[in-house]
This record gives structure tokens, sequence and C-alpha cells, in this order.
């Protein structure tokens, strides 16, 4: 399937969903104008009926009536939530058009807090931030499913096990998009009915981890003791065999043993709450993981496992929790409350209760929420796939000889009608490019473009090529060098520190070989010292463990072919016809025949 029937198949179920939310607000507006009716005929029929019925038949009426009026409302807010999750649905499918077409402004998109400022490649090949890879695969609804993506995004140093097994699960996930879109339609709708105030999930692991309180037992034993007092008196004193006055001193006694030991379950009952809140929130997106049947023996079926091993259903689980968890936060009805602890210690008996159940939910919600997190960022790498079905799955079986391989290759953020392809190929023996050629002919694009697609293939989604066959690398560039004013540096002395961390990378004692990109190296200084600094570094790189990408202006430096085995010269070139200038985006080998730096500056008008 081409990318533009996919196109027009999500078109048209966008359609479709629109006239279902269309069905749904009349409805929904028949359920409103029933209730006005009904409420206002229920209410004149009591009005009316009052005196004239038998007290039985009055009563029995009254509650029948409550009873319609309970029933309608349930019915109006099924179709009201069933036309709130046909808009989540119906946004996913405008999503999933923008992402295919690059509409940045129509992609959701949530920051995640990395500290990527030494990363090896992060700030150079667009992995993170606005309109970046990040940006354009990411579909998690949670905070941690993001981090899991980013992170994979971001591994400086792949490992061929787990990127094998990912990409196995991406290719499972790719064709389920119903499962994907219904969990993600869960997902928002249960955070869009969530409050700021509410906690997060990690909020909520965080407090499941706290230490136990200590000394509940003691005032539990003394407050329970109390009580037993308490309520034996209160019947002797009811029963007229009993004075006033030990139930009295009781009950003084009790409160004040109640009050000393209040500190200890502070905030208790209202983190109890909160998790209740947040297993209410769960349980719909972790009861449709428990009832999915993946394909026998696939990769899905064990990593859901951990949702549908007999002994360790969230169904069953959650309800038993939830119920002690409204039990215990009982704090909700004030009055009730008070009553009830009045005559029992009923905090502190929940107290101890809860901090039983932390040491079993804790263990059991890390595993479902880590389990969780990754099938999220799993459908993230799946749904890309999908709306990309001209991708490709890299291959890592590579021969010996042959280092690198990319058949029409793009750039992933470019978009269709102006991205080109470029094939390139890295031999054992000839590891070293110096790449020039002339302003904005590509170099820097072409750079990014090998870099981003060995993210990719190492996340585990398909590359933006017709065939990628590559070895595992870890990948280095310094491309985007700015100038560091916090630290005081200037542009080239970063530059400088930036290619030192490479050469420390490259010199490391690995098994994984470097596979690192430097664009316009040297730029911040003048031509005779960029000249041999470039040379020396370029001799210094050649031969080592990695493959290295070098771009340049210096059309000098493609002399050291003859004095570097490893280094081979390849170009990107211009054409100029009546003053207007083309480009072709695409690699030639041998170094760059032309310059276009003069002929730009007198296009525009300046003294050349």
């Amino acid at each position: 399937m081409t990318q533009e029937k996919l196109k027009s198949i999500l078109h048209n179920h966008v359609g479709r969903i629109e006239a279902t939310i269309e069905k749904r607000k009349k409805i929904n507006s028949i359920y409103s104008k029933i209730r006005l009716g009904y409420f206002i005929v229920a209410i004149l029929a009591i009005y009316l009926c009052y005196g004239l019925l038998p007290d039985w038949a009055y009563l029995s009426s009254l509650i029948a009536w409550i009873g319609g009026f309970i029933f309608l409302i349930d019915r109006h807010r099924r179709v009201y939530q069933s036309q709130e999750k046909f808009e989540h649905l119906r946004s996913i499918k405008r999503e999933h058009i923008a992402r295919m077409e690059l509409d940045w402004q129509n992609i959701s998109y949530k920051p995640v807090a990395l500290e990527t400022r030494n990363h090896p490649f992060a700030n150079d090949l667009d992995i993170l931030g606005k309109h970046s890879l990040f940006h354009l695969i990411d579909t998690s609804i949670y905070e941690g499913s993001a981090k899991k993506l980013s992170e994979w995004l971001l591994t400086p140093s792949p490992k061929e096990e787990e990127i094998l097994k990912r990409q196995k699960k991406v290719i499972e996930l790719t064709p389920l998009s119903w499962f994907r879109d219904k969990l993600r339609v869960i997902s928002l709708f249960t955070s869009a009915h969530s409050v700021k105030k509410n906690w997060s999930t990690e909020d909520m692991l965080t407090w499941l981890r706290l230490p136990p309180k200590k000394g509940l037992k003691i005032p539990f034993i003394t407050l329970s003791i109390l009580s037993v007092l308490n309520i034996t008196f209160g019947v002797l004193l009811f029963l007229g065999i009993l004075n006033p006055l030990p139930l009295v001193i009781c009950l003084v006694a009790y409160q004040v043993c109640y009050k000393l030991n209040d500190h200890k379950i502070t905030d208790l009952f209202d983190a109890c709450y909160q998790i209740e809140i947040m297993l209410n929130q769960l349980s719909a997106i972790l009861f449709h993981l428990e009832d999915f049947k993946p394909k026998k023996g696939s990769e899905l079926e064990s990593l859901l496992d951990e949702y549908q091993s007999a002994n360790n259903r969230p169904s069953v689980f959650i309800k038993k929790t939830l119920g002690m968890l409204s039990r215990a936060s009982l704090k909700k009805n004030e009055i009730f409350h008070f009553i009830i602890n009045f005559i029992v210690p009923w905090d502190y008996f929940y107290a101890i209760r809860v901090e039983e159940l932390k040491k079993n939910l804790e263990p059991k919600l890390t595993k479902w929420l880590d389990s969780f997190y990754e099938l999220e960022a799993l459908n993230s790498l799946a749904n890309f796939a999908m709306l990309n079905p001209d991708y490709n799955y890299p291959d890592f079986n590579t021969d010996k000889d042959q280092l690198f391989y990319a058949n029409k290759m793009g750039h992933p953020l470019i978009p269709v009608h102006q991205r080109v392809a470029n094939n390139f190929e890295v031999k054992e023996g000839k590891d070293l490019f110096l790449i020039t050629g002339s302003n904005m002919s590509g170099k820097s694009t072409f750079l990014r473009t090998i870099g981003i697609n060995l993210i990719l293939a190492y996340s585990g989604a398909p590359v933006c090529a017709n065939n990628l066959q590559t070895k595992f690398y870890r990948v280095f560039s310094s491309i985007n060098i700015t100038d560091s004013l916090d630290d005081g540096l200037s542009h080239f002395y970063t530059e400088v520190k930036r290619l030192r961390y490479l050469l420390d990378e490259l010199l490391k004692e690995d098994q994984q070989p470097l596979f690192f990109f430097v664009d316009e190296i040297y730029r911040g200084t003048n031509n005779r010292e960029r000249y041999t600094g470039s040379a020396a570094f370029l001799k210094e790189v050649a031969g080592k463990n990695g493959i290295g990408l070098v771009s340049s202006h210096d059309l000098e430096l493609a002399d050291l072919e003859s004095e570097i085995p490893e280094l081979s010269n390849w170009h990107f070139v211009e054409s100029i016809k009546d003053e207007k200038m083309s480009f072709e985006y695409k690699i030639k080998p041998g170094p760059c025949p032309s310059t276009n730096a003069l002929e730009i500056m007198k296009m525009e008008g300046l003294p050349t």
C-alpha cells in the first residue's frame, strides 16, 4: 500500500467517524430534552398526587420516578462518553494524516526533560524537541512511555539482542492499528478527566515506595480497647446499670489518645484518595490489555503475560484494592467519617491495612506500568511504521567487507515532495569520507540523513530507505556547533572540545566501532589554520575503529586522498543558469569541481 492510498483511507475513516459523532450529538440532544421533560412531569406529578394516593403508593411512585431519572442520567452519560471517545478517535486519525504530511502544527507535542548537553548525537540529528524525530514518532499519553521512547532513540551504544527483539515486536504491532487506537482512546479519555492536582503515575509510585510508617499498632490496640469499653459503658448506661462518669472518662481518654497519635496518619488518607483516582484511570487501560488475545508464541504475548497470567490479572487485584481504598478514604464524607471514628478507630485500622497494601501494590504496579510504558513506546514505533509503508526495516546481517549500504535513503523529517534520496556504501578499508561542495548543496543534510536513519534502525523502527544494511555502531556527531555562553566558550573552542570528545570515543577500547559525522570542520578559524588542523584530524582518525564522514569547504583537502589510503572524496554540486541556482542534492564521487560563494554574493547584489 502506498502512503497516498493510506492517506485516502484515513480521510474516509475521519468522515465515517464524524458521521457517527453527529449521530451521537443528536441522540445526546434528544436525551437532554427527555430528561428535562421527565423532570418537569415528575415534579408536577409529585405535587399533584400529594395527598391523593395512599402513603405507600405515593412513596413507591416517588422511588420509581427517582429511579427512572437516575436511569435516564446513566443512559445520557453513556451516550455522551461514547461521543467523547469518538471525538478522541477522530483526533487520532487526523493526527495520523498530519504525521504523514509533516504538518507539525497538528501533531501533539510533549517535551521530555532529558539532559542532552554532552550527548554524542542528540543535538545534531534532530532527535528531541519540536519538529524532531521524537515529535514525529511519539504517540504516547503517559510520561513514562515518552521517556522510554526517547531513551531508545538516544541509546549511545546499540545492543543487538535488544534491538532485534524490539524490531520483532514493532513488526507484530504494526498491523494492529485498532488495538493501538483503542488503547490511545482509553488513555486520552481518562487523562482528559484528570485534573492538575491529581497525582501522576510517578507520584503514586513515589509514595508507595516510601518506608512504612512506624508506631501504628500500639495506638490502634489502645484505641480498640477504649472503643470496646466505650461501647460497653454506653450500652450499660442505656440500660440504666451504669452512671455516665466511666463513659465520659473513657471517651475523653479515647479522644486524647486519638489526637496524640493523629500526626502518624497525616495525609495518609489523602494519598489513598489519590491512589484510588489513579487506579480508576489505569484500570480501563489494564483491563483492555488483560482481555486482548495476542498471537500464540509472539513477542507481544510475552509482553502481555504480565497482565494475563492467572496469578497476576489486574482486574482481580485492582477491584479488591479499590474497595479497600474507598473504605480507607472515608474522609471524603466528613460527617460519616467523624461519627464512625468517634465510635471505632477506623482510620488507624485502615492505616495499618494501607501500609500492608503498599508492600503488595507497589511491585505489581511497577511491573504493570513498566510493561505498559514499553508497550506505548512500541506502539509509537509501530504507528510510525504503519504511516510510512514505503519505509523498510534494516538488515543487520551484512557481509564482512560491507560495513554499510543504503539504497535510496532519504531524510524522514523532509516532506516527500522535497526529499531527495541517495545511495551510499562503505567497504572495509575505505571508511573515511571527505565530502566537499558548495553552500546549500546538501552536505549537512546528507550527514544528518545517514545519522537519523541509523538512530531509527537502532530504535527498532523501519528506515527511510529502499534498503539499509548496516552493522551496529556507536553514533557520534559534530554538526550544530554553537557558542557556549554559559561556559564562556567561543564557537571555535566549543568545536575543538567536541572533536576532542570524538577522538576519545574513537580511541576507546570498545568492540563496537564508531560511526561519526563532522560538518564544516574547523569553520571557526582562518583558512590556513583550518586546512592544517583539518588535514591533521583526517590523518589522525584514518584507520581507527570507526567510519567517518567529514564535510568541508576546503577543496585543497581533497589532495589528501593520495596520502590517506582509507580516505575517499565525494561531493555535492549545483548548476547556475540565467542567474538562477539549482541543486540536485545528489552525492557524487570525487572532489567538488566548483564553488558558489561569489555567485551567491553577486546574485544578492553584493560586491565581488
